[in-house]
């Protein structure tokens, strides 16, 4: 009885300590589909409100919550796209259920994040199914991801989009993405808030990429980044005219507009940021100054570009004169 209860006395302080710890979330993932399933079997409008409501939206996470004020997602969003996207939901159904066999992965590559960056603070990951509006975001320390685009590739059924952006992300996109989309988001958490130009929102994005690279220790193949590689004396240019202007939706958050040349300033800023690193003398020391720029402070991104070597001091200058006018 004795060797009982001490054993009752170890595992019971381990199973708490193991859910305090918990920093993956994935139940609104089960939940959502739930609620969908349960939706096929009516016809009633109102009754598919409330059925999304009481299994999805009532039962979330604080992460589901926080994604739905970010992204302004909705009952009726929900439902009507459920209505609208049978094929792509039923699709994409298997992707976003094996988000939890690649938590140990995950697990190992916020690790080796740590490793890179020992000042590393603590974030928790909330997996959901958003409304198709975005891959991921970050709260506070809460870091959250839209399996419903996240887990996307070449096999989902696109048949149904009205517009080419979401199949042209997904037709370059693998199950592998989630991991480096996730430490994307989790480099966010370290980041501090606040631009005041596109060059430094641009940098602000890209230097996720670039570090979710290091870490994940993968070549990233987003479509802007494909893109970007193949036509860089084009983008590098038009950038170059923008970088101190607040025309943001030129260079990010556009992939409804501009098609396969959407999102091109998380291209710019990754490579930036890649060119800060490899000229660095300090590797480690540079990742910190990638990660801790402060991105509201105009001289301080200015100085970082200068030091990436990105352009040469003849379009700088010429960048910065051409700002003045």
């Amino acid at each position: 009885m004795k060797k009982i209860i001490l054993a009752l006395m170890v595992v019971v302080p381990l199973t708490l300590m193991s859910q305090e710890n918990k920093k993956i979330f994935t139940s609104d993932i089960d939940n959502f589909w739930k609620a969908y399933d349960r939706i096929q079997t009516t016809n009633e409008y109102t009754e598919k409100i409330n059925i999304i409501n009481e299994l999805y939206i009532d039962k979330g996470t604080k992460g589901l919550k926080a994604f739905m004020k970010a992204r302004n997602y909705t009952d009726t969003l929900w439902v009507t796209l459920i209505e609208k996207l049978p094929k792509y939901w039923n699709s994409v159904r298997p992707n976003t259920l094996k988000i939890r066999e690649k938590e140990h992965e995950m697990i190992l590559a916020i690790d080796r994040f740590k490793e890179l960056y020992p000042e590393l603070k603590n974030a928790e990951m909330y997996f959901t199914i958003g409304g198709l509006r975005s891959g991921g975001t970050t709260k506070g320390n809460m870091v959250l991801i839209g399996a419903e685009i996240a887990t996307a590739d070449p096999s989902v059924d696109v048949s149904e989009f009205a517009n080419d952006w979401l199949p042209k992300v997904f037709a370059k996109q693998s199950n592998d993405n989630i991991v480096s989309l996730n430490i994307h988001e989790y480099v966010h958490t370290q980041q501090k808030n606040g631009t005041k130009n596109v060059l430094g929102a641009c940098i602000k994005e890209g230097a996720c990429d670039f570090i979710s690279e290091l870490t994940v220790e993968k070549t990233l193949n987003s479509q802007y980044l494909i893109y970007g590689r193949e036509h860089l004396k084009e983008v590098k240019e038009n950038f170059r005219l923008d970088m101190f202007s607040s025309r943001y939706k030129n260079w990010l958050y556009n992939g409804g507009k501009l098609g396969e040349k959407s999102d091109l300033g998380y291209f710019i800023g990754y490579e930036i940021s890649h060119s800060y690193y490899k000229h660095a003398k300090n590797k480690s020391i540079a990742i910190k100054d990638i990660i801790n720029l402060d991105y509201s402070n105009e001289e301080a991104v200015l100085t970082f570009l200068k030091n990436s070597k990105f352009y040469s001091e003849a379009e700088m200058e010429d960048a910065i004169r051409n700002s003045k006018k």
